[in-house]
């Protein structure tokens, strides 16, 4: 295993460790500061370690078939799991809505349907500049709403911000990946 594939691999378990921070900060009345900062830092370098494996994959040439599979599959589990896991909170739902959370799963599931078409008929199919721009939205969202829970009270607005400025990109950029794959959808018959 690669060093950017490794870096994916941590960020997997960076990402369950916020999961389990944001748990046991909840089951505590009033939510335990503690363990929601370790899980706001552990995200942080959970998303920064999104954009290291795949600048040093690049960089390397180490882009392997596992990487490309794993790398947004680790992405997708850091953004999803932890908007799921923020709906617990109070301070997080007054901005986070359960809608908007649906909306970003089924973007996930919709994009992961068209890269595995894509990927099938032998055409490769990453990220490009609409989604990475969605992703730092998503993460710069989930962070707001992360301090929101520690009473990081200005971050109310940046939150809000974020949360519109990720719907629109989340939205347009699932239906640009649907817009590049539609020759090879009709194609297929889908």
């Amino acid at each position: 295993m690669n060093i950017p594939n490794m870096i994916t691999m941590a960020r997997l378990f960076m990402t369950a460790l916020v999961f389990v921070c944001m748990q046991y900060s909840q089951s505590h009345e009033p939510v335990d500061a503690t363990l929601a900062w370790v899980a706001f830092w552990l995200f942080i370098g959970a998303a920064v370690t999104d954009f290291l494996d795949g600048y040093l994959a690049r960089k390397w040439n180490l882009v392997t078939a596992f990487g490309r599979i794993a790398d947004p599959f680790a992405d997708k589990i850091l953004i999803t799991g932890t908007l799921v896991m923020l709906l617990q909170f109070e301070a997080a739902t007054a901005i986070l809505t359960h809608w908007y959370v649906v909306i970003v799963i089924g973007r996930e599931f919709l994009v992961t349907a068209i890269r595995g078409v894509m990927e099938a008929s032998g055409k490769e199919f990453g990220a490009d500049q609409l989604g990475k721009w969605k992703m730092v939205t998503q993460c710069w969202t989930v962070g707001a709403l992360m301090l929101l829970i520690v009473d990081v009270a200005w971050m109310e607005w940046p939150a809000i911000l974020g949360f519109w400025v990720s719907l629109v990109l989340t939205v347009v950029s699932g239906l640009n990946y649907v817009r590049k794959a539609r020759h090879v959808i009709v194609a297929g018959g889908l």
